[in-house]
């Protein structure tokens, strides 16, 4: 096992990938429409293997690289690779850019026509995009929350500007440092709970399931991570919930299992899940290198 702090990192990432994994097959079907899920399924709407995932992933493995490379946030750097896996399916797992969004194609054709890195913002783009891929850039900085918190508002900016996901990039990525500096789920709650910006977006506390949405809009995502934790005894428990919600499953696996992750790490991600998951030695080593390198961006 990974010493603590590593198993973390490594858990935020993989979490990330098996939660999208999960519900990759039932995305956009109504909640209850599907049998409970449990496991990776070959079947869905996008026809992956077992245990492949969709953009969610394929744009945190760009972020992850963008950031190595460049030592932080190059919002060139990064469009250029997410516009290379939307065009050629570079870092995906099918050789196709499954499940990317009307918004997030029109911003990166934006950027393609005109160079500029800020194209997308006259979209307007609200959605769970801002904060499906953040992982990386959590781990990067986990040992700086101001940075981590920059980092996270300007990976978001380049395909999704509306202040809503601007705000729940901003405030998960500040939930991820506490998950990741101390694996305390308690610790995590308590800064939930503490902080007034995500109150303004989200609130999961006393929520029955029927009153979470699982659209594919950050706040409303960002939302439903938290309640699938708030009574999660461990990662397991809490990505099952998140990928039976319905709607969006993909991304509200991701989210909740980058958060299950970080805080409970990849030691507690069933091997099964681990075992089958698409591309495992690759993410494995993406999470390892940016926790190594981030060890040396410090306050």
């Amino acid at each position: 096992m990974a010493e603590p702090s590593l198993d973390r990192s490594m858990g935020a990432f993989l979490g990330l990938a098996v939660g999208d994994a999960l519900g990759a097959p039932y995305e956009g079907l109504g909640r209850g429409s599907y049998p409970p899920v449990s496991d990776y399924s070959a079947e869905g709407v996008h026809g992956l293997g077992a245990g492949g995932w969709t953009d969610d992933t394929a744009m945190a493995i760009c972020l992850a690289e963008s950031l190595l490379a460049r030592g932080g946030v190059d919002e060139r750097d990064l469009l250029e690779r997410f516009l290379r896996w939307y065009r050629t399916g570079e870092n995906s797992c099918t050789g196709a850019a499954a499940g990317i969004s009307r918004k997030t194609r029109a911003a990166l054709e934006g950027f393609e026509r005109s160079g500029r890195v800020d194209a997308a913002a006259e979209l307007e783009n609200a959605g769970n995009g801002a904060i499906m891929r953040l992982a990386p850039v959590a781990i990067f900085f986990r040992r700086n929350e101001i940075e981590a918190r920059r980092a996270a508002a300007r990976q978001a900016r380049v395909t999704h500007t509306a202040q809503t996901a601007l705000t729940a990039a901003e405030c998960f990525a500040d939930l991820l440092v506490v998950a990741l500096q101390t694996g305390d789920p308690e610790a995590v709650s308590r800064a939930a709970a503490g902080s007034k910006r995500l109150a303004d977006i989200c609130d999961p506390h006393g929520k029955q399931r029927e009153q979470i949405s699982s659209a594919p809009r950050a706040a409303d995502t960002l939302e439903a991570a938290l309640w699938c934790l708030e009574g999660a005894a461990g990662f397991e428990q809490a990505v099952i919930e998140a990928v039976n919600l319905g709607g969006d499953t993909d991304t509200i696996g991701a989210v909740t299992g980058q958060l299950a992750g970080a805080i409970f790490g990849a030691s507690a991600i069933p091997p099964r899940w681990l075992a089958a998951l698409h591309s495992r030695a690759r993410l494995e080593d993406l999470a390892r290198r940016l926790h190594e390198q981030g060890t040396e961006v410090a306050p």
